[in-house]
């Protein structure tokens, strides 16, 4: 049996670092993936009795209310012995658009490591935590009630509804679940009342080529199965039900349920019926340029040609913490809470969502001129960069750094119906149209067709263009330099005030004095935010302080991308001449 079926019994090496770098017994948040339309918050709830490491998320397709507002409410637990990291909401964009999928599902991307969409990046943080977890409680929502004998068109062996559902009775895999599930289906099917509301054990039988659900290959529940021996269920509360509050509280019990069962020793949150209804919170404000925009907002006055400022307060009375987002007319799916904005022509309107619900509609009302179209100047593509305007003319280069984050805004001056097309990317599924303008992309090279990048004198760059398609008019190239992303130097600092230089050079070992350091700056070709650092599987900010030991593993990873940029042994050793 692999060490990780050991569940109640011991951590792997890497978790007892998890547990020990950081002060016990509280709960911490980490942001990944920060500055992007897909940040993704993940909150660490350790006790102060060491114990095993369990993963709960929540929001991996965004029509499944019931499963991230679960995963919100444990959040607030207070977990006493071993550690639970939440994911409350595993899929931003697709809960802003109330949708299961925007590219792709997500819960279908754990059988490799893809790499072409925002998902592929949220699948692979999500492999990363739960490979570092003893056991997996993944929160879902499906329609109608599971039943293993056909009943009617809401009940049957089609419908997940109602049920917790596993992969597998074999004894050999993932410590045998059957057992402990329907210890946990007796507790949580008590009280349940009407009867047809109770739950039922689904095991799909993943592992037989004879299944009727072999798509369950590429979900998470199979990846932690089967690649890593760890028992994992999925809890499915039913669309069907219609009220939110009875489903939530009741998911929410049969997580703690299995948490407990799993070893973790915690006191489960309050979960009120009426913050559940109250819910998504009506005290959400929405700024754009200073003003106020909520239900009360009939018209939005704003002056053009300049960038819109778009900032978001408050996340909601009953503490569920929705996601907001503020969508304008003419770019849907596009959050401005999450990413900056200079329109170039007139857009209709503004909507507020939180959580996909809308809270409010504006019509937006635009003083002053816009820029002329052009006639004989040159044409200048706009665009953010990192968050930073910038304006290339045509024929130009813009250099950028593998993981930057591109938009492109338009053409100053340009026309109706003109297409900006970023050769060989595909900005989203179902509407590729050539059109790129107004998508968040991630400059990643792996993402791209290789036929599409031009001929570069340098072999470790990238060459791509641009091209302004305008109906009537010849075609404008602009050009995008992209360089390999590199770190030369951490820079840390000792509990003695002390400044440290220490090399980045993955794979070769280094030596530093026993004791806390600081992460002061990460120097490379870029900012050092664009960098995730961690020390074993724990994250690291700059700022942050940590423990060097005997033994430490530093690992870096892209922001945008969590693509793996090496990782170094750094020991301890007595003496070293720190420079001041």
């Amino acid at each position: 049996m692999s060490k990780r079926n050991s569940l109640v019994f011991g951590l792997a090496a890497g978790i007892v670092f998890l547990l020990t770098a950081t002060a016990p017994g509280r709960a911490e948040v980490h942001t990944f993936f920060a500055g992007t339309q897909y940040a993704l918050d993940v909150h660490f709830l350790r006790g102060e009795k060491p114990g095993p490491t369990i993963f709960v998320q929540g929001g991996i397709q965004g029509d499944e209310s019931a499963g991230f507002l679960t995963a919100q409410l444990l959040t607030r637990a207070k977990v006493t012995k071993g550690t639970v990291i939440v994911v409350p909401r595993a899929n931003p964009p697709s809960i802003n658009e109330q949708a299961r999928a925007i590219n792709v599902d997500l819960n279908r991307r754990f059988d490799k490591d893809y790499n072409e969409f925002y998902e592929d990046r949220l699948a692979r943080l999500i492999r990363f935590l739960v490979d570092q977890s003893q056991a997996l409680v993944h929160l879902h929502e499906g329609s109608g009630f599971y039943s293993l004998k056909p009943v009617n068109a809401l009940r049957g062996p089609n419908r997940y509804g109602q049920s917790i559902i596993i992969d597998t009775t074999d004894r050999k895999r993932a410590s045998h679940l059957e057992r402990p599930v329907r210890q946990v289906l007796a507790k949580l099917n008590e009280n349940i009342s009407p009867a047809q509301f109770k739950f039922e054990l689904f095991n799909m039988d993943t592992f037989n080529d004879r299944s009727h659900y072999l798509e369950q290959r590429k979900s998470l529940t199979y990846y932690a199965v089967s690649n890593l021996g760890i028992p994992a269920v999925a809890v499915e509360v039913s669309k069907n039900i219609p009220d939110l509050a009875w489903k939530v509280n009741h998911q929410l019990k049969a997580t703690v349920l299995f948490l407990r069962q799993f070893g973790v020793e915690l006191e489960a949150p309050d979960m009120k019926a009426a913050d559940v209804k109250a819910y998504p919170s009506k005290d959400i404000v929405v700024r754009v340029n200073g003003a106020v925009l909520d239900k009360t907002t009939p018209k939005l006055t704003v002056a053009p040609g300049a960038p819109l400022d778009v900032r978001c307060e408050g996340s909601g009375a009953e503490g569920l913490s929705p996601v907001t987002a503020v969508f304008a007319s003419d770019r849907p799916g596009f959050n401005l809470a999450k990413a900056p904005r200079m329109p170039l022509a007139p857009f209709t309107g503004l909507d507020v969502r939180a959580d996909g619900v809308v809270l409010a509609k504006t019509t937006v009302e635009w003083t002053g001129p816009w820029p002329k179209s052009e006639t004989a100047s040159v044409p200048a593509l706009v665009c953010w960069l990192g968050g930073t305007l910038q304006v290339v003319p045509e024929g130009g280069t813009l250099t950028a750094v593998q993981g930057d984050q591109l938009i492109l805004e338009g053409i100053k001056g340009g026309k109706p119906g003109e297409v900006l097309n970023l050769k060989g990317y595909i900005s989203r599924v179902g509407k590729n149209d050539g059109q790129d303008a107004g998508n968040e992309i991630i400059l990643d090279p792996k993402s791209f067709l290789p036929k599409f990048f031009l001929a570069s004198q340098n072999a470790e760059e990238h060459l791509c263009e641009v091209v302004r398609e305008t109906p009537g008019a010849p075609r404008s190239r602009f050009f995008i330099r992209l360089l390999p992303r590199e770190v030369a130097t951490l820079v840390l600092t000792t509990s003695q005030g002390a400044s440290v230089q220490l090399a980045w050079r993955p794979g070769k070992p280094a030596h530093l004095p026993a004791g806390r350091y600081t992460l002061a700056d990460i120097q490379g070709n870029g900012p050092a935010g664009m960098v995730q650092a961690f020390v074993g599987k724990t994250p690291l900010t700059l700022g942050a302080t940590f423990q060097l030991d005997e033994k430490t593993e530093i690992s870096l990873r892209q922001t945008t991308t969590f693509a793996e940029m090496g990782k170094m042994a750094v020991s301890s050793q007595t003496l070293l001449s720190l420079a001041q």
